[in-house]
């Protein structure tokens, strides 16, 4: 008998695009970023009924993650990853998920800027 464990859904590189930055000329414009988004759920029943019903649909995981950020329009990277945190948590029946934010464009010698956090409900940090 197999034992399977750590089944998680992988959103990888969304690209989105909001107004995020504390200087002058990143408030006129809207700039690229990256979400990567790892949401740790039981396939054990979307895998026996091969059904939508029983996982959560990508397609408007993606959708809410696009609205919210380019909506908003903080300051900070850390600001923005939180408030989308509480917002996929609220619209999404997940428990824990890791949330990474890339921003390619925030500093000029470097690949990207990039803040990321790991959201669970109480009683769901220690799976």
């Amino acid at each position: 008998m197999a034992v399977i464990s750590a089944e998680t859904i992988h959103i990888e590189n969304l690209r989105v695009s909001g107004v995020i930055g504390v200087h002058p000329e990143e408030r006129v414009r809207r700039q690229p970023l990256l979400v990567n988004l790892s949401l740790e759920q039981r396939f054990d029943r979307a895998a026996e009924g091969d059904s939508i019903g029983h996982t959560v649909d990508y397609s408007a995981l993606c959708k809410a993650i696009q609205v919210f950020v380019e909506r908003s329009e903080f300051q900070l990277l850390e600001t923005l990853i939180r408030k989308l945190a509480d917002h996929l948590a609220i619209q999404f029946p997940v428990d824990r998920f890791t949330l990474h934010i890339r921003k390619p464009e925030a500093i000029a010698d470097a690949d990207a800027a990039a803040v990321s956090l790991i959201w669970a409900r109480d009683g769901a940090a220690r799976r």
